[in-house]
């Protein structure tokens, strides 16, 4: 025998079941473990994202106040001591309208109206809080604005030259109630002068 027929002879018979490509008790080629653990730590994350933002939500609509005006009968308790702890309202006053463009603390900014002035509060000014008697308000007027996202605007032009702006939520038309309860009582104090 020749050694090249030898050769021919040995490599027909070779077993080829030692190549990869024709193991028959091997899986197929799967795909990397790092593969499922990506979109696993990623739904994860989306989990614990979506729950930070509920949880951010029921925190500003349980602590902070409404986005609408609060009549006298349903202003929170707690607003009041507020409001009272700043000595914004008088013990014989009674708050006809309130509103608050604040998140979470009211002293951010509140507004309201009472039998006896209009008060004005925001930390962010010089002089935080502002008490406006009926007297001194020579004239009243509003740019009103109906949408959800923005607050009509209520300003109040003084005797002494002096103008006051602060919002009011459009919501259920109370910034109309609001504008009209700060008119009908200013008319009253100029009339009764």
């Amino acid at each position: 025998m020749s050694r090249n027929s030898f050769a021919k002879q040995l490599f027909t018979m070779q077993d080829f079941s030692d190549s990869p490509q024709f193991h028959r008790s091997e899986r197929p080629p799967q795909r990397s473990r790092a593969v499922w653990w990506f979109f696993i730590g990623g739904g994860a994350i989306a989990v614990v994202v979506c729950g930070g933002i509920i949880s951010f939500f029921a925190y500003i609509a349980a602590v902070g106040p409404e986005t609408s005006v609060y009549t006298s009968n349903r202003i929170p308790s707690r607003f009041l001591r507020t409001i009272e702890s700043i000595g914004a309202l008088d013990k014989d006053e009674k708050i006809q309208f309130f509103y608050s463009d604040a998140l979470t603390d009211i002293r951010d900014g509140f507004y309201f109206v009472s039998n006896k002035k209009v008060v004005l509060y925001s930390q962010t000014t010089d002089s935080p809080l502002t008490k406006i008697s009926f007297k001194d308000i020579m004239d009243v007027d509003m740019i009103r604005d109906e949408s959800f996202f923005e607050d009509s605007e209520i300003t109040l032009y003084l005797h002494d030259g002096q103008v006051h702006s602060f919002p009011v939520s459009s919501e259920h038309d109370r910034d109309k109630q609001f504008l009209n309860a700060i008119k009908n009582q200013s008319i009253n104090a100029s009339e009764s002068q």
